[in-house]
């Protein structure tokens, strides 16, 4: 068919109009990419996993999205249903290699995955080891070599913190803060009370024991001091050796679990978010803090002074160390 004449001369006319429009600078177009996440610092990686065949594996891929999406939000991809925040690989033989890549929204929700998941019982023969992902691919970079054992350190036994029941005389202690001076006492309520302890080792070697204020732990395994500019020492045995430190500037306030496995401090600063502590006697470690109040737990309409008169809510263990409760609003 022959090319109809009317719409040649149209298109002709039209491009002629249209001649002073279009420049002859080439097009080169250059699209904005969003930058490129090379850190990895959102991703971790569970191991220890179920080794399962084929026909179980989208059951067990249910069963650990359930688990690691109570964490945070797994990242998704726009425009793509194969990459998403989860892939759990397979072996040679089709089963499943006994662990799984999993990528957050945010690194903050990568970290808290493995403080939660770490040491999980997910079933009675795995419990699961969660490291995050540059952990991981800095280990594929150590270098093998022959494993040499460490010697152990020397055994050093810590001082009976039980001793005071060993007293032949059978009395009890009392402690009394005078001035600056801290001292233990030995008391049966029939003599006068006999010194036991009042710091001499420390003041020798010009160390405070205590600046403030002084607490017995419930079964009087332990003597708290506290040192407001540093925090609380717990002393114990016979000669009330040192057996720990605790860290909790401005602390005023102390108060023992009642089987002794914990100590909760306060310092009363209301603008600290960590004003409340909590940590492991056996270990040092603290772990957890709160504000002196909830979120929420003071009405905004309330003035400074109405608000300053209403106590913080106070906590309490159960009998056996095993919860720890807080007043709600």
């Amino acid at each position: 068919m022959a090319p109809d004449p009317t719409s040649a001369d149209d298109l002709a006319e039209e491009a002629a109009a249209l001649d002073g429009y279009f420049s002859d600078t080439p097009l080169e177009p250059r699209p904005k990419y969003p930058p490129l996440d090379e850190s990895y610092q959102r991703c971790v990686v569970i191991s220890n996993l179920p080794k399962v065949p084929e026909a179980k594996y989208e059951k067990l891929c249910k069963v650990v999205l359930k688990l690691v999406s109570r964490i945070g939000n797994l990242v998704k991809y726009e425009g793509s249903d194969d990459m998403t925040g989860f892939f759990m690989p397979k072996g040679d033989d089709g089963n499943t290699a006994g662990c799984a890549f999993i990528e957050f929204e945010s690194p903050s929700d990568a970290k808290k995955a493995v403080e939660v998941l770490e040491d999980y019982k997910f079933d009675k023969n795995h419990s699961l080891h969660v490291t995050l992902y540059e952990r991981a691919s800095h280990l594929d970079e150590v270098e093998e070599e022959e494993f040499t054992q460490p010697e152990p350190e020397p055994f050093k036994e810590r001082p009976n913190t039980m001793s005071w029941i060993e007293d032949s005389c059978q009395r009890d202690q009392f402690a009394i803060r005078h001035g600056k001076e801290t001292a233990v006492y030995w008391n049966d309520g029939r003599g006068e009370p006999a010194m036991d302890y009042d710091g001499a080792r420390e003041k020798k070697a010009g160390v405070t024991w205590c600046d403030y204020y002084v607490q017995w732990s419930p079964k009087g395994s332990y003597f708290a001091t506290l040192v407001p500019n540093k925090g609380v020492i717990l002393w114990g045995g016979k000669n009330f050796e040192k057996l720990a430190r605790f860290a909790a500037p401005g602390v005023d306030f102390v108060v023992f679990s009642p089987q002794e496995n914990y100590m909760m401090t306060n310092n009363n600063n209301r603008n600290d978010p960590h004003a409340i502590k909590v940590f492991s006697i056996q270990t040092g470690k603290c772990l957890r803090a709160f504000p002196l109040y909830p979120k929420d737990f003071l009405d905004a309409s309330l003035s400074e002074a109405e608000r300053s008169s209403i106590p913080p809510p106070p906590f309490q263990w159960s009998h056996d160390d095993q919860y720890l409760a807080r007043m709600g609003k």
